[in-house]
């Protein structure tokens, strides 16, 4: 299955949506997401222009890159 931005967020922002039910299923290994580095990037932006806390974005580099190696995406 392949993820775009939209999925990517409804996934990450949203647990009762079927996108998050998917990639708790793709954690499982029963299902492969697959996700483009450009809809990656449409979630960093997101978090990094939204997720804020006294004007600077809440999450570093390196947590957010945590964040993509954990998640259970075929990246490509």
């Amino acid at each position: 299955m392949a993820f775009e931005t939209r999925h990517l967020v409804k996934a990450l922002f949203d647990s009762t949506t079927v996108e998050a039910e998917l990639m708790g299923v793709a954690a499982l290994g029963d299902v492969e997401i697959t996700a483009t580095r450009s809809a990656w990037n449409g979630v960093l932006w997101l978090i990094q222009s939204t997720v804020k806390e006294g004007g600077r974005p809440l999450y570093s580099g390196e947590e957010l890159a945590k964040l993509r190696t954990d998640l259970p995406i075929r990246w490509s």
